[in-house]
């Protein structure tokens, strides 16, 4: 189940952001239907065989789909243990990424707005 917050803006649960990553592992990725459907959380990511690129392709996904940016130390495969450790790099990018689009409405401002 997604969470809108009052300007429309919809931060995916984790298991939304797990099927996005399994369709993009499915459609982009050529990894079979039934390895993706399988993968779990705790899964780990070496068991998946993604090198930097593959993995590039799901970090665009997320871009292109909610209009974030990552860092390129974002998509290093090595970085990651389980999947579910690139669950919460997605999850709180999208999180920080709501906070920003609540706080554009809110008219709030932070400090280097200060003249």
């Amino acid at each position: 189940m997604s969470l809108t917050s009052g300007n429309g803006f919809s931060v995916p649960s984790r298991e939304e952001i797990l099927d996005d990553i399994r369709r993009v592992l499915v459609e982009q990725c050529e990894t079979p239907r039934e390895r993706a459907e399988a993968l779990t959380e705790k899964e780990s990511m070496s068991s998946l065989e993604l090198d930097s690129i593959t993995l590039a392709y799901v970090f665009t996904y997320f871009e292109q789909k909610y209009d974030l940016t990552f860092e390129n130390d974002d998509i290093d495969p090595m970085r990651y243990t389980t999947v579910g450790e690139l669950l919460d790099t997605l999850a709180d990018r999208l999180a920080a990424s709501e906070a920003c689009e609540v706080s554009d409405v809110s008219g709030t401002s932070d400090a280097s707005d200060v003249r």
